[in-house]
């Protein structure tokens, strides 16, 4: 199944990276168990951050690893 669920998450981050954002860092925090996405657009010099719950984390992460290849 190479198909990802849609999420939220998802399409928020594709809607990001779609206005020039791109991933500068990403981690889970073990103790809140959220996932945390940090964007930055170079052009603007602006920073988003995208927070979730580790299971979405998971599936966003992946998405964004792939993106980098």
């Amino acid at each position: 199944m190479n198909e990802e669920p849609n999420l939220i998450i998802t399409d928020k981050f594709k809607h990001l990276y779609d206005d020039g954002y791109r991933c500068i860092n990403y981690e889970i925090n073990k103790e809140d168990h959220l996932f945390t996405v940090y964007l930055k657009n170079f052009e603007t010099e602006e920073i988003q951050t995208l927070k979730c719950d580790t299971e979405e984390g998971i599936i966003l992460k992946n998405y964004i690893d792939r993106l980098l290849q």
